[in-house]
């Protein structure tokens, strides 16, 4: 059997969408290939909050199963250098990786490469000769330092200048590949009808021009009519736009199945050229003037002026609106359903029916021995050993498992079912995580290769799973507490504790302090009271270290805390986060108290220096923010940590006013 990873950034991207299509569909002939697909988004660099838990799924598929790995490495490319993704892609040890429109350069990569250069002379040629344009603009996105998009904007000067057309760099915008900095930079440039002395526009991708309409129309000025223009890449809207935008077609679904080819074919042992290129061809509709505005047909003229009609059902109205109903429907009633299922066994009885709404079949749920909490700003780190909880397939006539007590290395296989190692077929690999909090993961069977469709599907899985693990375990957790000895609950509530504790200093550890310091800020916010959120940072801990020794800094990292512990309320929440950075979440208290928090902190730090003979005083800055901006603990930290350094800095201030 071989196994085969699709990396794609988002399964919400019809660019995403159709390449695995084209790769899947390729694949279906063969009966002894698996396809594992996962959405990584983009590790540590996504602006979501918590998107870069994702990437955990990559961590997954390093696994030894997987002989082999596809890469949709454009898409990646235009949020990254190109360096950083040919150092993930290295990270496959050695595996073949197939890279689609981009040359990873590395010596176990394939890249299949789009011919830019033949098709931005086709179109600049057709502007020309069949429409007249003399003085072609383009919109591009070098600002992305994209390889796509650099290698696009080189093609139209060389195309230009093949065709003995000038370049003028006054008539280059820059739309950072997105619609809404398209519509911005040239609103910023153009401010009236009269400052448009261009008579077309190129765009690098669909999207731009969709910004570039918008900025034009504001204008007064009329596609095609007063201007020309040609699209990149032929998605969706574009053909149903108004006007229809004429465009270059990647042929992606072609580049997907080709990708799998090439997979195939090296796995096999065959010789394969390391890079390939991918024809492009144009499509001219109306926004170019080829077809007109008065045809309501969903045709377009090729390179050879022949009138086609769209070959695919994404021109059909109709039945996109029906189906855009019935995703919807579907999203409502998965939602309502997962809301019953409150524990694990609730959610296994009912997860037939769940994964038959959210499109799925033969599903497995693994899950880690203990959460793993994940920070943005940190590697991924992933336990090697994983636990079967549940199974669920459709397909074996009903098989349902539910904690087998299997443990096994995800390194080694991804699941210990054997059917899913065994037979060919294709799996999602999604992590199930909430928050900071990453549980495990589940590998299911998609029955549809539109993935868009699991974009909402999965988010309301994973939500549901994440929630019935944490409730799960609160339940039996206090379960164990009451049922050892009413009369001990103090000692109950240790044992309890006992993971959540930082063993130096005995306070909360950050798993415990961010479990505990979000529930009571869930609490005051939901009962309506101030909260403040504490960022603490103990002074000159490496001055310490390097002057006293590593002994002296944990003492006066435990001194440290002691205070804290006793400055704050019983009530309030104290953890050290990590070193010698501490975090409080005191409900009921508003920043008019910190003045005298600081001077109470103050005095009891110069007391407890003095009592413990320390050969110096123990100091600390804080930063503090109040349960206004966010109800998340991770940001409210951050926003706490931003104060703390302005603190420190106006301390290193006074300190070199004073020498």
């Amino acid at each position: 059997m071989k196994n085969i990873a699709i990396l794609v950034s988002d399964f919400s991207v019809e660019h995403c969408q159709d390449f695995i299509k084209g790769a899947l569909d390729y694949c279906e002939a063969f009966t002894d290939v698996n396809v594992f697909i996962t959405q990584t988004q983009y590790s540590h660099d996504s602006g979501a909050i918590f998107d870069y838990q994702y990437w955990a799924g990559v961590e997954i598929l390093k696994s030894k199963q997987i002989d082999a790995y596809i890469l949709l490495s454009s898409v990646y490319c235009s949020i990254w250098k190109k360096d950083k993704v040919k150092e993930i892609s290295s990270q496959f040890n050695g595996r073949p990786v197939i890279s689609a429109a981009i040359d990873l350069e590395n010596n176990n990569s394939y890249a299949i490469m789009n011919n830019c250069k033949k098709s931005f002379d086709d179109i600049v040629r057709h502007l020309k000769e069949e429409h007249n344009c003399r003085k072609i603009a383009f919109l591009g996105a070098n600002s992305t330092d994209s390889p796509e998009a650099l290698e696009r904007y080189e093609s139209f000067k060389e195309a230009l200048k093949n065709n003995d057309l000038d370049f003028n760099p006054d008539f280059v915008f820059d739309g950072g590949f997105n619609s809404e900095d398209a519509e911005a930079n040239i609103l910023k440039t153009i401010k009236s009808k009269d400052d448009v002395k261009f008579d077309s526009l190129v765009s690098a991708s669909d999207l731009m021009l969709v910004g570039a309409k918008r900025a034009f129309t504001k204008l007064g000025i009329s596609i095609p009519e007063d201007l020309k223009a040609i699209g990149f890449d032929d998605s969706v809207f574009a053909s149903l736009s108004n006007p229809k935008f004429s465009t270059i077609n990647q042929n992606i679904q072609g580049q997907g199945a080709k990708c799998a080819e090439i997979a195939l074919k090296v796995l096999n042992g065959e010789k394969v050229e390391h890079i390939i290129q991918s024809d492009l061809y144009p499509v001219y509709r109306q926004s170019c003037g080829c077809i007109s505005m008065s045809n309501s047909e969903l045709v377009y003229k090729d390179s050879k002026g022949n009138l086609c009609k769209e070959e695919t059902i994404r021109g059909n109205l109709l039945e996109l609106y029906m189906n855009e109903i019935l995703e919807k429907h579907k999203y409502a009633s998965l939602l309502d359903s997962v809301k019953a299922a409150n524990t694990l066994k609730q959610l296994y009885f009912n997860l037939g029916y769940f994964v038959d709404v959210a499109i799925l079949s033969d599903i497995a749920i693994c899950l880690y021995d203990e959460p793993i909490f994940l920070n943005k700003h940190e590697q991924t780190n992933i336990p090697k050993k994983a636990e079967m909880l549940m199974y669920s397939s459709s397909r074996q006539k009903g098989i349902h498992i539910y904690k087998p007590e299997i443990i096994f290395d995800w390194n080694e296989r991804i699941c210990p079912i054997d059917s899913i190692r065994k037979e060919e077929g294709t799996y999602i690999l999604y992590p199930i995580f909430s928050g900071e909090a990453n549980y495990g993961y589940f590998l299911s069977k998609p029955r549809k290769k539109n993935f868009g469709a699991y974009t909402v599907n999965l988010k309301i899985l994973i939500s549901a799973f994440s929630s019935a693990i944490e409730y799960t375990n609160n339940l039996m957790q206090k379960e164990k507490l009451s049922s050892v000895n009413h009369k001990l609950t103090e000692t109950n509530t240790n044992l309890y504790m006992q993971s959540k504790t930082d063993e130096l200093t005995k306070l909360l550890n950050r798993r415990g302090f961010m479990e505990i310091g979000q529930r009571a800020i869930d609490i005051a916010q939901e009962m309506n009271n101030p909260c403040i959120i504490f960022f603490a940072d103990l002074d000159g801990l490496k001055t310490i270290n390097d002057t006293y020794g590593h002994e002296m800094g944990d003492k006066a990292i435990k001194l440290q805390a002691e205070i804290l512990k006793n400055a704050f309320r019983s009530s309030d929440v104290v953890g050290r986060l990590s070193g010698d950075e501490f975090g409080i979440v005191a409900s009921s208290m508003t920043l008019n108290q910190l003045p005298l928090v600081r001077q109470k902190i103050n005095k009891m730090n110069k007391e407890i220096s003095i009592k413990n003979n320390l050969p110096f005083t123990l100091s600390i800055s804080i930063g503090a923010v109040e349960l206004t901006s966010s109800s998340v603990l991770t940001i409210l930290l951050t926003e706490a940590d931003k104060v703390l350094y302005e603190e420190k800095r106006k301390k290193h201030a006074l300190k070199d006013k004073a020498k």
